[in-house]
């Protein structure tokens, strides 16, 4: 199923077998989306708006996919858009973070080793 989502916060957790994952509170929803897979966690930023795929029971969705939702103009008169290089950084940003999470996937390293990758795949993108 595919949905577009608002992250209010996420937070890492622990199952009593030491599994990690990650609880994900959407903005203007009660029930929380759950992640297993660090790279995606890792996708994910408070405040950004995603297309996400979910799979898994209705108590306890997964989420099995990310993609950043471009920013939409805004409604407010008195609130201006982000500034150009702010959005394209983020942008680069989403894009090294998909980057990394696509070559390290099934290699096993913890989510920090899959974020340091992405930021060396955004400096050589700035650069």
């Amino acid at each position: 199923m595919l949905r577009i989502i608002t992250v209010e916060a996420i937070e890492e957790r622990t199952t009593q077998q030491g599994q990690r994952y990650w609880r994900v509170r959407v903005v203007g929803e009660k029930r929380s989306l759950f992640v297993w897979d660090p790279a995606l966690a890792a996708m994910l930023i408070p405040g950004g708006t995603y297309h996400v795929e979910l799979n898994g029971s209705a108590d306890y969705p997964r989420i099995t996919g990310v993609t950043l939702v471009p920013d939409t103009p805004t409604t407010s008169t008195t609130a201006a858009p982000p500034a150009a290089p702010d959005r394209e950084r983020r942008m680069l940003r989403m894009s090294a973070l998909r980057a990394a999470a696509e070559v390290l996937h099934g290699s096993g390293l913890p989510a920090d080793q899959v974020v340091a990758y992405a930021d060396e795949l955004l400096r050589w993108l700035e650069s």
